[in-house]
């Protein structure tokens, strides 16, 4: 095997053996895709061959490349022929790859955009001299304050969740606060009896168990009820 020139060696091996397909191949496809199904409920990828100029087969990888990213990519029974391999829908990702949808990068990138475009159209000196600043803090000195304050902007419309940017994890969803709710029935009092105030005096009433007298003499409970017992008997039936 032939030895690589010294100039090859310092080449990252990315460049050398793998080609860049989202710019010349991949975005152009989903671009086209996402536009196609504006119009349709799916999108056949001689649709798309038709309106990249691409040929059937790029087309084809280009979608096996980006599912289930980006397209929801599905292959008919068609003994490997992929005219009539479709795309049934695009996510969320692919409509902010393509610009459908803002991102936070995206807005910021915008508005600098913008502000450096009307410091060019600005007559005024000293108007256009703060515009050209304003342009320079969002787009380059401010940028990541800038991309924060745009995340907040846009995260009403995402559910109260920024949306990240591509290769980014998805941040943890914030959990609302437990709201305590006070009873709407009123509760009644409760029975002088059961209250735990009056229990220490009904127990300082009640006699204590240790009288001096034993269980089953005469002065005990027990004794107390046969007596009472007794006295309810029949005198006819006492003999």
């Amino acid at each position: 095997m032939a030895e690589l020139p010294e100039a090859a060696r310092h080449v990252p091996v990315r460049q050398m053996f793998v080609h860049d397909t989202w710019a010349a191949r991949d975005l152009p496809v989903l671009d086209a895709t996402v536009s196609l199904l504006e119009q349709s409920y799916m999108v056949t990828v001689t649709d798309i061959a038709a309106r990249t100029g691409l040929d059937d087969g790029a087309v084809a990888k280009a979608l096996e490349s980006m599912d289930p990213v980006y397209v929801d990519f599905r292959k008919t029974d068609s003994g490997g022929d992929p005219r009539f391999w479709y795309v049934f829908k695009v996510t969320p990702e692919a409509r902010r790859a393509v610009g459908q949808w803002p991102t936070a990068e995206s807005l910021a990138t915008r508005l600098a955009e913008e502000l450096s475009a009307a410091a060019g159209h600005e007559t005024d000196a000293e108007r256009q001299g703060l515009l050209a600043y304003a342009a320079r803090l969002v787009g380059e000195t401010l940028r990541e304050a800038t991309v924060r304050a745009a995340a907040q902007v846009l995260s009403p419309a995402f559910g109260g969740v920024p949306q990240p940017e591509l290769g980014s994890p998805v941040p943890e969803p914030a959990v609302p606060p437990a709201e305590e709710f006070s009873s709407l029935v009123p509760l009644p009092e409760l029975p002088e009896l059961l209250r735990p105030e009056g229990s220490g005096e009904r127990q300082a009433a009640a006699p204590s168990s240790d009288a001096g007298t034993d269980a089953d003499g005469p002065g005990s409970a027990t004794d107390t009820d046969l007596n009472q017992v007794q006295s309810q008997t029949d005198p006819a039936t006492a003999s």
